[in-house]
């Protein structure tokens, strides 16, 4: 891994480490611990090196939160039968009254298909996500994410990705509100 992703992770640990134990209630003001969420997601992986191959989504935001953070569950799918079932955690952060930026990580398997190997079946995803609130309370958005094996294997060529994002709030399906655990 390079100096320069190096340190852009730590910068961003380091920002969720001090944003999640924030105490202070202005501070709660941040967060947007809202209802759970189904996303349908289409994009490209591949997009930094390579041909973009195409690929789909369908992730799962349960409405529960530890310190803020929360659960996601996540089926994938590319052009060349890749599969990657994966979870991990997110923190939804507001940027004013209707775009929230949500940093995710999290972990899964991974299936090549007759697309690209990654080097290993278990691997990692960061992402990064930038949505608006539409007046339905939907969201819209666009996704950065990397995944890589994060160095278990000696091949470890990881890819870059670019999502559309669509999220459908669930509440209105089971009628509940984000749940703490604090």
């Amino acid at each position: 891994m390079s100096m320069g992703k190096c340190r852009a992770i730590t910068c961003l640990v380091g920002m969720l480490v001090s944003v999640m134990f924030a105490k202070d209630i202005r501070a709660s003001e941040w967060f947007d611990d809202g209802p759970s969420l189904l996303c349908l997601a289409i994009g490209a992986g591949e997009i930094l090196e390579r041909t973009p191959q195409l690929g789909g989504a369908v992730e799962y935001r349960p409405a529960l939160r530890f310190c803020h953070l929360g659960p996601w569950m996540s089926l994938g799918r590319g052009q060349d039968h890749e599969i990657y079932a994966s979870l991990g955690v997110l923190l939804n952060l507001r940027l004013g009254d209707r775009w929230v930026l949500t940093p995710a990580f999290g972990g899964g398997y991974y299936a090549s298909g007759d697309g690209f190997d990654l080097g290993c079946e278990l691997e990692f995803r960061s992402a990064i996500e930038l949505s608006c609130r539409l007046t339905n309370h939907h969201r819209v958005g666009c996704v950065f994410g990397h995944l890589s094996n994060g160095g278990l294997v000696e091949r470890n060529p990881g890819t870059e990705m670019l999502f559309l994002v669509y999220a459908i709030p669930l509440d209105g399906f089971f009628k509940k509100r984000a749940t703490s655990l604090e």
